[in-house]
C-alpha cells in the first residue's frame, strides 16, 4: 500500500502485473477519498486483471455485484474499473458491458457508467455500439454533464465508424 499512498502508479502497475495477490487489497482502495488515487487504482486493477484474466473476471463481476447492492451508489467507485479493464483488456469485459450499462438506469450511477462506457469504446467500440440507443433513453438530456458524457462517447462511437 506504500505504492498507493506515494501515488506511484507505473509502480503499483507493475505489482499488480507481476503479483496477483496484490489485486485483493487494491479493490478496497477503489473507495478512497482522493480522486486521483482511485483512478491510479482503477488503472492497476486493469493492468492485474489483463495480467490474470481469471482473477480479473473475479473483480470484474465483484465490481458489478457491489452495484447491485440495496444502495446502488456504494458502488459507485469500482465503476472507474470496470472502464479501465474494458480499455485494457476488452475480451475479459465483453460479456460484462451489457449489465453495466443497464445500471445507467440508476441516476446516481448514470454519469460515472458514461465515463466507463467511454474508456471502453476508445478501444472496443463494438461492445458499446449494441447498447448505445438504450444508454440515449436512459440519459437526462437536461443534465448539462450528462449531456456532455454522451456527445463523448457519440464522438468515440463516430470517430471509430469512420477510421474503419
Amino acid at each position: 500500500m506504500e505504492l498507493v499512498l506515494a501515488h506511484n502508479g507505473p509502480g503499483l502497475e507493475q505489482l499488480a502485473a507481476a503479483e496477483p495477490r496484490a489485486l485483493r487489497p487494491l479493490l478496497g482502495r477503489l473507495w478512497d477519498e482522493d480522486h486521483p488515487r482511485r483512478q491510479m487504482v482503477a488503472r492497476a486493477l486493469a493492468v492485474g486483471a489483463a495480467a490474470h484474466p481469471t482473477l480479473g473476471v473475479e473483480i470484474v463481476r465483484r465490481l458489478l455485484w457491489a452495484l447491485n447492492d440495496e444502495a446502488a451508489t456504494n458502488g459507485v467507485y469500482g465503476v472507474a474499473a470496470l472502464g479501465e479493464i474494458g480499455a485494457r483488456c476488452p475480451e475479459l469485459m465483453e460479456p460484462f458491458v451489457g449489465p453495466l450499462s443497464s445500471w445507467a438506469r440508476d441516476d446516481g450511477l448514470r454519469p460515472e457508467i458514461l465515463r466507463a462506457l467511454a474508456r471502453i469504446a476508445e478501444s472496443a467500440p463494438r461492445l458499446v455500439q449494441p447498447h448505445l440507443e438504450g444508454i440515449r433513453r436512459l440519459v437526462d438530456t437536461a443534465d448539462p454533464e450528462e449531456a456532455r458524457l454522451l456527445a463523448e462517447v457519440e464522438r468515440i462511437m463516430e470517430e471509430a465508424t469512420e477510421t474503419r
